[in-house]
C-alpha cells in the first residue's frame, strides 16, 4: 500500500497518469455510490455522502466516456458464459435505499442513459425505523461529551467539537469492530447520552419510487432486510434476512431479485461459509466493499469488488483509483 502511494505521486508529479490511463487492466469495475447531495445539510451520518448530485453528474461522464457500461444481465451472462473479461467494463451501484437516490440521482442516470443498481435494506423502505449507522451518528453530533467508552469497549475515543465528521467515523468503526451486538451497543449508548431519537422522518425511498426506477431501466437488489452485519448473524438469522428480502423485493416488484450487496462489505463481514445458502436463496452475484477489480467472475461472483466513491470528481485522482487496483 505504501509502494502503491508512493509510485501514484511520482507518476503524478512526473504528469503520467494520462498516460498510463491507457494501459489500464481489463475487468469489471464496479462503482458504488451511497447518498447524494449535500453532506453538511444531514442531521445524521454526513459519511454516507458519496458526492453532490453535480459531482454525480461528472462521474458518471467521466466513466461513460472511458468504460463499457453494463447492466444486471450482461454482468449474469458474463459468468454464466465463463468468458474472459478482455475489455474496460463498468457497473454502477447505490447502497442503502435513500430517497435523494430517487430524487437526485435517478434522474441524472436516466437523462445520461446509464443503467444502475440500486441496493435497498427491504426494512427501511416506508418505514420509521432509524438505521443505526445514522442513530449513532445523531447521538455524536448532539451529545456534549468530550470523550466516550461504552462498557463494552476496551478503549476511549476523545470527541472533539472541530472534527465531528472524524469523530463519528471513528465511532462508527469502533461499534463495527467491537464483538458485542451493534444493538446492544446502541442501548449503551443512549444511557450514556441520556438522549432519545424522536420524530424521525423516513429518509429512504418508498416502493412506488423503487417500482418507478425498475420501470425505467433500473435494477432493484438486496441490502438485506435490516442491514445486520452478516457476520454477526447465526445460520438461520442469516437465511431469514436473505430469503425476507428476497421475498418482499419480488412481491412488491416485478422483476426477480438476482443479486444483493453485504451490509458494511468489508472482509470481515462476509465469509465463503455463506456462499451456499445465498446461491440456494436464488442469488447469482453477490457484491462486497473491498477495492479491487474484477477479473476471474466464475470463482468470485459471490465477492465481486467494488470501488467506493466518496468524495467530489477529479479527474486524475478517479484515474489513479482506477490504475493502482488489485485484481481479483
Amino acid at each position: 500500500m505504501l509502494f502503491s502511494k508512493i509510485k501514484t505521486r511520482i507518476f503524478r508529479h512526473l504528469g503520467m497518469t494520462k498516460t498510463l490511463w491507457n494501459y489500464r487492466k481489463n475487468g469489471v469495475y464496479c462503482f458504488n455510490f451511497h447518498r447524494i447531495g449535500d453532506a453538511d445539510a444531514c442531521k445524521y451520518d454526513p459519511n454516507v455522502f458519496s458526492c453532490s448530485a453535480e459531482d454525480l453528474e461528472k462521474h458518471l461522464y467521466f466513466i461513460k466516456n472511458n468504460f463499457e457500461i453494463i447492466t444486471q444481465a450482461h454482468f449474469i451472462n458474463l459468468i454464466n458464459n465463463g468468458q474472459v473479461v478482455d475489455n474496460k467494463l463498468a457497473y454502477i451501484t447505490f447502497d442503502d435505499g435513500y430517497l435523494d437516490n430517487y430524487e437526485l440521482a435517478f434522474p441524472i442516470l436516466r437523462a445520461m442513459s446509464v443503467p444502475a443498481t440500486f441496493f435497498v435494506a427491504t426494512g427501511l423502505i416506508e418505514s420509521k425505523v432509524v438505521p443505526w449507522w445514522d442513530e449513532i451518528s445523531w447521538h455524536i453530533k448532539q451529545c456534549n461529551l468530550d470523550e466516550l467508552r461504552l462498557p463494552s469497549w476496551d478503549k476511549t475515543i476523545a470527541l472533539s467539537e472541530a472534527t465531528i465528521n472524524k469523530n463519528i467515523r471513528v465511532v462508527l468503526s469502533q461499534f463495527k469492530s467491537t464483538s458485542t451486538s451493534i444493538e446492544e451497543q446502541l442501548v449503551e449508548l443512549r444511557h450514556i447520552t441520556g438522549l432519545t431519537l424522536e420524530n424521525y422522518e423516513s429518509e429512504f425511498m418508498s416502493w412506488a419510487n423503487l417500482a418507478e426506477m425498475e420501470s425505467a431501466g433500473m435494477t432493484i437488489g438486496a441490502h438485506s432486510h435490516s442491514h445486520r452485519i452478516f457476520s454477526s448473524l447465526s445460520a438461520e438469522e442469516l437465511s431469514h434476512e436473505l430469503f425476507h428480502a428476497k421475498m418482499l423485493l419480488e412481491e412488491n416488484l416485478t422483476n426477480k431479485v438476482l443479486s444483493i450487496s453485504y451490509p458494511v462489505g468489508n472482509a470481515s463481514t462476509y465469509s465463503r461459509y455463506m456462499f451456499d445458502e445465498i446461491d440456494r436463496q436464488g442469488y447469482q452475484l453477490a457484491f462486497t466493499f473491498r477495492y479491487f477489480i474484477n477479473q476471474q467472475l466464475s470463482a468470485n461472483k459471490f465477492q465481486l469488488g467494488r470501488f467506493s466513491v466518496s468524495e467530489p470528481f477529479d479527474e486524475i485522482k478517479f484515474m489513479e483509483l482506477c490504475i493502482n487496483a488489485p485484481t481479483l
